[in-house]
């Protein structure tokens, strides 16, 4: 047998446990067990408290994961915008080069009967919208198998016309292929070296050279090519990507010619902003050159007075003069008065005009023209401009004031009539108003800005400058390179009641 483990109490003690040492053994236990319950309390809270530090922690770097996210995204609103103007752009070109080759390839033959598939196949489907509409749309019934005449016969079984030279009525594949190709290399022709000078429209001078035979088809095509790319250079400016609207600007003048007057888009006046706004003074100067002398826009005339003054007053340029700064000052003065008047008195003007930013691509010529260049960022440069604004002022008010045996810069009592010609655009609006009256039209966004507003507009900043005696010149001095300008005060040669 196994040795028992030896007891506290021998065999040879004959004394049995007392009750306090029974008492004492049950509390050292009890403690025992307490200060477990202790500790495992106290474990179980400082657990917690980590947790809880631990979850405040995440709480926070998720805070900060989340704002680092919303600034790094790429869905902000920048970047969204700069998104949708390259889709726009990629979108545009591919209609662009479309365009370009059929036009590179035009074959008449071809884009007249696709066009007639294309306008068959449009008033089909007008036709089946009408019926449903209108309820009396009837189902076509299945079509059933078709006769022999329709029935195509391969190999043995074609007949003998199809397949032997020796029957008159028989045509070789080959041969007519070779002829219809002939005849389509005689009858295709490229737009882009045609039609160049006068894309998309059709002048009595080209009639005289032989160039008459020009379809209503191709004149269409050639505007939307033309629309297409002005919309693609103006998209390339607001991506700021000057070098491809450059490109497409110069192409589009190249088509339309230089020397003529009558132009479907407004790529010049583009063109020249451009070069305004990015400072480049010699592409300007070249582009004008080799526009028409009498070309009335207001965004070529005023822009070649205002780099002609700086050149020749600021910068003191070889070859650039006060007679020479003048004359194309005087040539904007008779394309568009009211430009001149404008930029003038500008300060009473913007304090009269209201609503400008209506007018948008106003023809050559005309107040909302002026009014449009006048609220650009050209105005900037005339105002930021040392003395060109008080230069303006001074030949305009001595050709307002001169008599017919001192003309002193050129302009002719009627061309400086701002009063003649403002009360013959309120009478030509007035009777299209009263016509536009008698017509019931429903469709509102189609209305035009409202000239007889801006032209009672322009009265009444005339009459302000009357009142104020700016009209009226006091001293003859001329305009001189060396004298010191002033743009806060105009008491040199006018009258700043």
């Amino acid at each position: 047998m196994g040795k028992r483990g030896k007891s506290r109490k021998s065999k040879n003690n004959n004394n049995a446990w007392s009750y306090e040492e029974h008492a004492a053994r049950l509390s050292k236990r009890v403690e025992k067990q307490k200060q477990k319950q202790d500790q495992d309390q106290q474990q179980q809270l400082e657990t917690e408290q980590q947790d809880e530090v631990k979850n405040g922690e995440t709480s926070k770097k998720r805070k900060r994961g989340y704002e680092r996210s919303i600034h790094l995204s790429h869905d902000s609103y920048e970047k969204k915008e700069e998104s949708k103007l390259r889709l726009h752009i990629s979108k545009i070109k591919r209609e662009i080069q479309s365009l370009r080759n059929r036009l590179t390839k035009w074959d008449e033959v071809e884009e007249q009967s696709s066009y007639r598939k294309k306008l068959a196949e449009e008033e089909k489907k007008r036709k089946e919208l009408e019926d449903k509409k209108s309820g009396d749309f009837v189902k076509a019934e299945k079509r059933g198998r078709l006769g022999p005449e329709t029935w195509k016969l391969r190999g043995a079984a074609r007949p003998a016309w199809e397949v032997y030279d020796f029957d008159t009525r028989y045509v070789c594949p080959h041969l007519k292929a070779h002829e219809d190709a002939k005849n389509k290399a005689r009858r295709v022709i490229n737009a882009f070296h045609y039609c160049k000078g006068w894309f998309g429209r059709i002048e009595v001078e080209n009639q005289t050279k032989g160039k008459k035979n020009v379809s209503e088809l191709l004149l269409s095509v050639c505007r939307e090519f033309l629309s297409a790319s002005m919309q693609a250079a103006l998209l390339n400016l607001e991506a700021k990507k000057f070098k491809s609207a450059r490109e497409i600007f110069l192409e589009l003048i190249e088509l339309e010619g230089h020397t003529s007057l009558n132009t479907l888009t407004n790529a010049r006046c583009r063109l020249m902003r451009m070069y305004m706004n990015a400072n480049r003074p010699d592409s300007a100067r070249r582009l004008w050159e080799r526009l028409p002398s009498d070309c009335s826009s207001v965004w070529i005339r005023y822009s070649a007075a205002l780099l002609e003054f700086v050149s020749w007053n600021i910068l003191g340029e070889d070859g650039s003069t006060k007679q020479a700064a003048e004359a194309l000052l005087v040539e904007a003065i008779r394309s568009n008065l009211y430009c001149a008047f404008y930029i003038a008195f500008h300060e009473t003007f913007q304090k009269v005009m209201e609503y400008t930013d209506e007018v948008e691509d106003a023809e050559d010529g005309t107040l909302e023209q002026a009014i449009e260049y006048c609220n650009s960022e050209e105005m900037g440069s005339w105002v930021g401009t040392e003395g060109a604004v008080q230069w303006i002022r001074q030949v305009l008010v001595m050709a307002l004031n001169q008599t017919l045996k001192n003309q002193s810069n050129g302009l002719l009592p009627e061309e400086i009539d701002w009063e003649r010609k403002l009360s013959n655009i309120e009478a030509e609006n007035e009777n299209k108003s009263i016509l536009e009256d008698n017509e019931i039209t429903n469709n509102d966004d189609s209305l035009e800005p409202d000239i007889l507003m801006f032209a009672g507009m322009f009265r009444t900043a005339i009459d302000m400058l009357c009142d104020a005696g700016e009209l009226k010149f006091v001293e003859e001095e001329s305009f001189d390179e060396n004298d010191d300008i002033d743009e806060s005060s105009d008491e040199t040669s006018f009258d700043t009641k």
